[in-house]
């Protein structure tokens, strides 16, 4: 999978992990529960080095605004204010 930031034009191509930790990433779920879910079950890795690495990659993805790390769940705007 490739993905673009719409800021600087930065492409990234995701490995399998990497692409899993993206699909997963719907602004509700923690990190660690993806980690968790998705990543180690799938993956012959560790719970520590999963989760050092997802830090990483989502890091990488926020500095070119392509994630929003919160340290809550995101709110579900209704509909009006999605579309103005």
């Amino acid at each position: 999978m490739m993905i673009m930031s719409a800021a600087d034009s930065t492409f990234f191509t995701l490995n399998e992990v990497a692409t899993a930790i993206w699909q997963a990433a719907d602004g509700k779920t923690p990190l660690a529960d993806i980690v968790a879910h998705h990543v180690c079950p799938s993956f012959d890795v560790t719970v520590a080095q999963a989760q050092a690495d997802a830090e990483q990659f989502v890091s990488d993805l926020s500095q070119h605004g392509i994630l929003i790390v919160a340290d809550h769940p995101l709110r579900e705007l209704p509909a009006e204010e999605v579309h103005k």
